[in-house]
């Protein structure tokens, strides 16, 4: 899948390409309840007609919004299972139910344009829910150690949220706990740190599981900065 990163990046794209796609079902859910209500204050018919047809291009986009995340999640995450990408998949598989039986409900049952207002709002439940758990995945909250205002890193810590923060929350490390970034020989040499980034291996040379940063992903002085902070603000003060 590097191919398509690669080509992306070739025309000045060099962003994640889930959350551009995932804004189709959640904005069409967002209108259908919204539609809805219109039919619920105006008597109108077509509002309702229009809610249906929301739904339905909800529908239609959600596959699309997952396999973004899915190529998003191995190109930017590893595939590392973290605890935000689990509850955002069966969230996923549950809005999916949802959204087919916002469709098929109505049409084996008689129905009220108040209690589809009711059916409707699942959906919205859900796509906030996955929207919650997309900013947790992507917004880590570091802490504050030894005493360093992060505010002074205001550049090295949302660099960190962006790139680091889901792997190595708090300067940790969820795939590997015994190994967290915060001790990382790498942090000793400037040299040394941007050349793992660039070409992330084992000791003994193996492949790890952390994606290879390019520097048209993260340049020179983005990375270094992400080393300041570490260093600064996350590694515990001796």
């Amino acid at each position: 899948m590097d191919w398509l990163y690669q080509v992306l990046e070739s025309v000045g794209y060099r962003h994640p390409l889930h959350p551009p796609w995932v804004h189709l079902p959640i904005g069409m859910v967002m209108g259908a309840v919204l539609f809805q209500l219109l039919a619920i204050l105006k008597r109108a018919s077509y509002y309702e007609t229009t809610a249906r047809h929301c739904i339905a291009l909800a529908l239609i986009a959600l596959p699309v919004a997952v396999i973004a995340g899915l190529l998003d999640w191995h190109r930017f995450y590893a595939g590392a299972w973290l605890f935000p990408v689990k509850i955002k998949m069966i969230l996923a598989g549950v809005l999916l139910g949802a959204l087919i039986g916002c469709l098929t409900v109505p049409r084996l049952t008689p129905y009220r344009s108040r209690s589809l207002m009711l059916l409707y709002g699942v959906p919205l439940l859900l796509a906030a829910a996955i929207g919650y758990y997309g900013g947790e995945l992507v917004y880590a909250n570091p802490r504050r150690t030894g005493g360093v205002q992060m505010a002074n890193q205001p550049a090295g810590e949302q660099l960190f949220r962006t790139h680091c923060g889901s792997c190595h929350p708090e300067g940790g490390n969820t795939l590997k706990p015994a190994l967290p970034l915060r001790g990382a020989p790498q942090l000793t040499d400037e040299r040394l740190f941007v050349e793992y980034l660039r070409h992330p291996k084992a000791r003994d040379g193996a492949t790890t599981l952390m994606p290879a940063f390019s520097k048209d992903l993260l340049p020179d002085g983005e990375a270094l900065q992400i080393r300041r902070y570490v260093i600064e603000v996350l590694r515990p003060q001796s």
